[in-house]
């Protein structure tokens, strides 16, 4: 009975690490499109047709900051993710965050498919 609780301990603990590894690596996959996303919405409503004008550096300094912002919030996410399972392992709350981490990463997906 032991052994078999054991087990059921280590495959949890194996899927926990999975998923939190992979929403890790979409996360900082979702980066880039959402930045593309950003810029294109800029030069779609407030960019000019030159090609080397105002609106080139401003698109260039929102994409700056961007990346600057996105991969504040990247390691934010992904610290505070580890250290909010790790504390809470196998709770309802654990497992809520995790479903919030992906639905929040499902809905920058489908952002960066519809713009």
């Amino acid at each position: 009975m032991e052994n078999k609780k054991q087990k059921y301990n280590t495959l949890l603990v194996i899927i926990a690490v999975l998923l939190w590894a992979a929403s890790a690596a979409f996360a900082f996959l979702l980066i880039l499109p959402i930045l593309d996303s950003i810029i294109t919405i800029y030069a779609t409503f407030w960019a000019d047709p030159n090609p080397i004008g105002q609106a080139y550096y401003l698109g260039a300094s929102i994409r700056q900051l961007g990346v600057l912002t996105l991969a504040f919030l990247f390691v934010v996410g992904v610290v505070g993710g580890a250290e909010h399972h790790a504390r809470n392992f196998n709770t309802p709350a654990s497992w809520h965050f995790m479903f919030i981490t992906y639905a929040v990463e499902l809905s920058l997906f489908l952002f960066t498919l519809f713009f």
